[in-house]
């Protein structure tokens, strides 16, 4: 049985050239993957809360109170609510939990109102109306010595 020469030639170069693909294609997945994982953050480190004091005279009698607390290495102060409803104090964010708008407190109403779109609250943060779908974030407290402190992640 003869076999053509050039027949062998074309089936050898065939199956390098299919080798070649085959080798290239794990060495970009390869290249891609680790490309990729080097992207992603390794173990983000959670924040943790840092506490500040909130000086008495802010502290709400009954009620809601916006208050604003001075940290050193933010150029503005931070506004947070104190809801104070006769057995605890609760802080609560005032950034909306649908678009990231600040919440207004009406006092009438006793409701937190957000003025992008019309999201409604009520004074413990759990939403009444609108698109939000979730609390306002409450924020920790820890009263010490008769002082109270509230824990927020800078």
């Amino acid at each position: 049985m003869i076999i053509d020469k050039e027949k062998l030639d074309i089936k050898r170069r065939f199956f390098l050239k299919k080798m070649l693909k085959l080798f290239f294609t794990f060495v970009v997945l390869i290249f891609s993957f680790l490309g990729l994982s080097l992207l992603k953050p390794a173990n983000p480190k959670k924040k943790e809360y840092s506490y500040y004091e909130i000086p008495e005279d802010k502290i709400p009698k009954e009620g809601v109170k916006k208050i604003n607390i001075e940290i050193g290495n933010l150029q503005k102060p931070l506004k947070i609510y104190l809801v104070n409803n006769g057995d605890s104090i609760t802080a609560l964010s005032p950034v909306c939990t649908h678009l990231g708008c600040f919440v207004n407190f009406d006092k009438n109403s006793n409701e937190f109102i957000c003025p992008c779109h019309g999201g409604r609250y009520d004074s413990e943060g759990k939403v009444l109306t609108g698109p939000p779908k979730e609390p306002l974030q409450r924020l920790p407290v820890k009263i010490e010595n008769k002082k109270i402190f509230v824990g927020i992640k800078i």
